[in-house]
């Protein structure tokens, strides 16, 4: 090939490679045609008359004071595990050696041993209690032959020994009963032993205290006034928050008490375990119940000057409508200015 030739071919190679350089730039560097942006289409809700409102669930701590009902007089091994609760004339406490402590309705708590040849109130009041509990014997306030036979059948139809004497500390004597009392269950665990002089039987104060211990985040929700519901068997008492305090520990407590100050199970107070602590549940409002027509909260637009205002369509005709929000909760609100049945739109879809 001649050198012109040569030349003349590489000029034209060149030629083509900047062609295909300048229209790939051009692919390359040219922005895209913007894409269509249309707008998300907006939802239409149905307003509906509901209760709206927000209630969590937490314990509660309830506190008696505990006042001694009997001081233990017997010594030995516990043979019988105590039992808090309500009790009647008859039932056994605990036992210590396999002597039952019982309870025993009278004026005067046992200050001896009851025996052949004693009499008094004391006998009288032991008498009235074998017979309330199916024994047959008469109330005399002298022991005699018919109340240790008495006893005896008492002691052996429930497994326990016979007995000629009813010890000092074998009764808990009580000015009425039924009553709720509380036993000391650690004291009385069966296998345990007692020397005498403990404190194990007591009776609940009238006035429980009642208080919900919960963390800072939860407090915040829970203000001076909040109202809480405390359900407990058959009852569901209505209570009131107080103000909280705080211990070292960041631990938070609210007094709970009844709408009129007093305490929170009212006259339903024996229905309470007797112990000296019990835990509970409440349902607490930390948003009040509020019904009414509810529309979600994003169909609500907010005025400069404060006011808000929904869109209410109607035969696809948009009316713009004030309204008032009278209580909001897990995106939802109630409002007054629109009905039930009505439609509102929502905007940008959302529900």
């Amino acid at each position: 090939m001649t050198r012109p030739l040569r030349w003349a071919t590489l000029a034209g190679v060149l030629l083509i490679v900047a062609v295909l350089a300048f229209w790939a730039g051009r692919a390359t560097l040219t922005p895209p045609a913007q894409a269509e942006q249309r707008p998300s289409e907006d939802a239409l809700v149905t307003v509906a008359e509901q209760e709206l409102g927000r209630v969590i669930t937490l314990g509660v701590s309830v506190t008696r004071e505990q006042a001694p009902a009997a001081v233990n007089a017997l010594s030995g091994v516990v043979t019988r595990a105590g039992e808090s609760g309500e009790v009647a004339a008859g039932d056994v406490l605990y036992a210590v050696a396999q002597q039952p402590v019982i309870t025993v309705q009278g004026e005067l708590p046992q200050w001896r041993a009851l025996g052949e040849g004693a009499t008094g109130s004391d006998v009288a009041a032991f008498q009235r209690m074998l017979a309330a509990t199916g024994a047959k014997v008469e109330v005399t306030g002298t022991w005699d032959e018919a109340t240790a036979v008495a006893w005896n059948g008492w002691l052996t139809e429930r497994d326990y020994p016979a007995a000629d004497t009813v010890e000092l500390g074998q009764l808990v004597v009580l000015e009425s009963l039924p009553a709720a009392l509380s036993v000391d269950a650690k004291a009385t665990a069966v296998g345990g032993a007692l020397a005498g002089g403990e404190t194990i039987v007591a009776r609940p104060g009238d006035e429980p205290t009642f208080a919900i211990e919960v963390n800072q985040d939860q407090a915040a929700m829970i203000p001076a006034g909040t109202a809480v519901t405390v359900p407990h068997g058959e009852h569901e008492w209505e209570a009131v928050a107080g103000e909280s305090t705080a211990d070292d520990q960041g631990l938070i407590r609210i007094p709970l008490t009844a709408p009129d100050g007093g305490a929170v199970c009212g006259a339903d107070c024996d229905s309470l375990p007797a112990e000296a602590s019990t835990s509970l549940l409440s349902k607490v409002n930390v948003v009040p119940p509020v019904t009414g027509p509810v529309v979600p909260v994003s169909a609500l637009r907010t005025q400069p000057d404060g006011a808000a205002r929904v869109t209410v369509v109607r035969d696809g005709v948009p009316e713009e409508r004030t309204v008032t929000v009278r209580g909001s909760a897990d995106g939802l609100a109630v409002v007054d200015g629109v009905d039930a049945g009505e439609t509102v739109r929502v905007l940008n879809g959302a529900p």
